[in-house]
């Protein structure tokens, strides 16, 4: 499932299809959520030694309520949170804390929940910095080439947002090449061969 601000085409949209297809995923959700957009044109907070210029007011409390909705519906009894150790640092609703309490309100807010039920928000990677994620995420053979951070809906990344910006970190720090990066010719094969790692098996 993926959130889309825009009718239009949309690159992180199109990039969680692909992966999406790629890990056999029975169905995928593209949620039309467009008001975002318009906050964009609100929202002027001064800026914060505590909170990340990249955050977006109440965005992963809706996200995830979307989420919870949709997993009620569904039957589904997990919902998974891709934030990182990074993550929580720098944005409120990307923490621990804000996963227990939205876990709270979906257990007193939902009819599943009252019932006995169980839809749970998980998340693997909250203790992991963004250089173990993308470490991990070679490890497992994850088509990094598929993948998009980038906050602008745009053919290749802008280079500039906070998405672009930790992404390119993290690929230096591990000293890997960004297949997504101008003149990069990288695949995940090529990324795991520098971790020192073989090809995943089918």
């Amino acid at each position: 499932m993926n959130m889309v601000y825009e009718e239009a085409y949309d690159s992180e949209a199109e990039a969680s299809k692909r992966l999406a297809k790629a890990a056999g995923v029975k169905e995928h959700f593209s949620v039309y959520l467009p008001f975002f957009k318009h906050l964009e044109g609100l929202y002027h907070p001064p800026q914060s030694q505590v909170v990340s210029q990249a955050y977006v007011p109440a965005r992963n409390v809706v996200f995830y309520g979307v989420a919870a909705a949709y997993a009620e519906a569904l039957d589904a009894e997990r919902i998974v949170f891709g934030s990182n150790a990074d993550d929580a640092r720098e944005l409120p609703d990307a923490s621990q804390s804000f996963i227990q309490a939205m876990n709270e309100l979906i257990r007193i807010g939902t009819r599943t929940g009252v019932e006995g039920g169980s839809i749970e928000i998980v998340n693997p990677l909250i203790e992991y910095s963004k250089v173990e994620v993308l470490k991990l995420a070679v490890r497992l053979g994850v088509p990094l080439e598929m993948t998009w951070s980038c906050y602008e809906n745009r053919v290749t990344p802008c280079g500039k947002c906070r998405g672009c910006v930790t992404r390119l970190r993290a690929f230096e720090e591990a000293g890997l090449e960004d297949p997504l990066e101008p003149g990069s010719r990288s695949g995940s094969a090529d990324v795991l061969g520098k971790l020192g790692g073989g090809t995943r098996n089918p």
